[in-house]
């Protein structure tokens, strides 16, 4: 059974994500037993696409940021920038 979230739950669940917490650390933060989050992240629950949107986010802001610095000019940042495309790129392959 899903929880309804409140807000600050929803922006602590995204931040999760972004942030690369365990089920253990979220469960901790969010005052629930921790076989709950491990089934609500293996299952297409409100909280799994909540996580999912925080890495997908988090991945963003950083390439993101990597470009703006590839753009003035930052070599080691503009290789960071293609090394992370490689890799997004290998793992779609799989």
């Amino acid at each position: 059974m899903e929880r309804t979230l409140s807000e600050k739950e929803i922006e602590a669940i995204t931040n999760f994500g972004a942030f690369g917490y365990d089920a253990s650390r979220m469960a901790s933060i969010l005052g629930w037993r921790e076989d709950e989050v491990v089934k609500l992240l293996s299952s297409p629950s409100e909280f799994a696409k909540l996580v999912q949107k925080g890495k997908d986010m988090a991945g963003y802001a950083i390439d993101q940021k990597l470009w703006s610095m590839a753009l003035s000019g930052d070599m080691k940042a503009l290789e960071k920038f293609e090394q992370r495309k490689q890799a997004r790129s290998m793992k779609k392959k799989v």
